[in-house]
């Protein structure tokens, strides 16, 4: 059976359309985030049952992104992709309803909806990206998710604030809806003519269907990458930045005349590192198509990261919020340019699988940060010494990444996708 042509609309135009949908999906979720632990009696949780709830979206995808990402590769995108924002809108829905049980199920969805807006999403864009644009394709979707980070935790404040818990995520299910429908009418689909059909795929030798060894050693540098990424900068920073910030800088920060509280402070930090995330995504992947080389962007953003983070550990006022605004833009760009090398790396037939991998081994770290970061405080851990160590972890990365580019490095040019081996 012939499948669909890829969309006649240009690739930017669908990284728009697919983008936008993905960010108001995400508003529900990290509006959780900012008002789950201080609204549990209108959720009808106890104050314990918080980190299990906002946890449990990452831990279920830890198993469902590996075969998902196998079963990806069998699948049109489109229909994915509208699956995921039902599964999402109905995520949403649950938090409507009081209770441990309608709030769990929600969770456990949102994770399931992720994993398709992660693999569907960033497959459809690799099925449209070349190896002379495969960096700014995904560089602008990741700057939608950003987007929907920021939209989500700014108008999650707010409007729990004006209208309330429950009726705040009724709005965000509506605006999911309208996603949905958006979708429904416009996004078309990307799964290219070659792809081999269900059986064609059965019929592959075994040789096609794994990763070839040359990139074996590549591949899993830049899942461990991934995975420190998100375990640093997602889980540990995001876990303790209040904490961070209370220690170092105290109640308030003074900046020349204006004075910022503490609260204020929080909220103001946690707002400009998503812009700042925003804004790194899309500008290190047009750099990297532009420089001709990943790999030279990763080891920049590694040393960079050893930098912010011994700022963090080191500084106190002022230096910490730079060294943390860095790290800001350093998540970013080791996520997309991570990304971009897998679509670099996959050829046919394995973009799903191998997304599958790297974030699985992200929400891995992603959902070990908080946990790891609060049991070395309770074993005498000062943040000091917990930045230290993560400093230390991302600059074991450096060796690593510096060998493969080295040894690795010209196996695939930015500009010519690897052919399938």
């Amino acid at each position: 059976m012939r499948l669909p042509a890829r969309p006649t609309r240009s690739a930017e135009g669908f990284v728009l359309l697919l983008g936008l949908g993905v960010a108001l999906a995400l508003f529900a979720d990290l509006a959780m985030y900012v008002v789950l632990p201080t609204h549990t009696l209108d959720a009808g949780i106890l104050l314990v049952d918080v980190g299990l709830m906002l946890s449990a979206n990452r831990l279920i995808r830890i198993f469902l992104n590996g075969p998902y990402g196998v079963l990806i590769e069998r699948l049109p995108r489109r229909p994915v992709l509208l699956l995921s924002q039902g599964i999402g809108i109905t995520a949403a829905l649950m938090y409507v309803f009081t209770g441990f049980w309608p709030t769990l199920i929600g969770r456990l969805l949102w994770g399931i909806a992720w994993s398709g807006f992660w693999l569907g999403g960033n497959t459809a864009v690799l099925d449209l990206a070349t190896g002379a644009n495969r960096g700014k394709l995904v560089g602008r979707y990741h700057m939608w998710t950003f987007a929907g980070y920021s939209g989500g935790a700014l108008f999650g404040g707010l409007l729990t604030d004006l209208i309330g818990y429950q009726a705040t995520f009724a709005v965000f299910a509506g605006v999911g809806l309208t996603a949905l429908i958006l979708w429904f009418l416009l996004l078309p689909e990307t799964r290219p003519d070659h792809t081999v059909s269900k059986a064609a795929y059965s019929a592959l030798p075994k040789r096609e269907a794994v990763i070839p060894r040359g990139l074996r050693v590549p591949i899993a540098i830049i899942t461990l990458i991934m995975g420190f990424n998100w375990l640093i900068f997602l889980g540990i920073i995001g876990a303790t930045l209040a904490l961070l910030l209370q220690e170092r800088v105290g109640d308030s920060l003074a900046l020349g005349l204006l004075i910022l509280p503490l609260t204020t402070l929080t909220g103001g930090v946690a707002a400009v590192k998503d812009l700042l995330s925003l804004l790194a995504a899309p500008i290190s992947g047009l750099l990297s198509d532009r420089v001709g080389s990943r790999w030279s962007i990763i080891i920049l953003a590694l040393g960079m990261g050893v930098l912010a983070l011994l700022t963090v550990a080191l500084g106190g006022g002022v230096f910490v919020v730079i060294g943390l605004l860095l790290g800001a833009i350093i998540t970013s760009v080791l996520q997309t340019q991570a990304t971009a090398l897998i679509g670099d790396y996959a050829g046919a037939n394995r973009q799903g699988r191998l997304l599958g991998i790297l974030g699985t081994a992200g929400d891995i770290g992603a959902a070990a940060g908080p946990l790891l970061a609060f049991f070395l405080i309770e074993q005498g851990w000062t943040l000091q010494n917990i930045f230290i160590a993560a400093a230390v972890l991302i600059g074991l990365m450096l060796p690593g990444a510096i060998w493969v580019h080295w040894r690795y490095g010209r196996l695939v040019s930015v500009t010519q996708p690897i052919a399938s081996t």
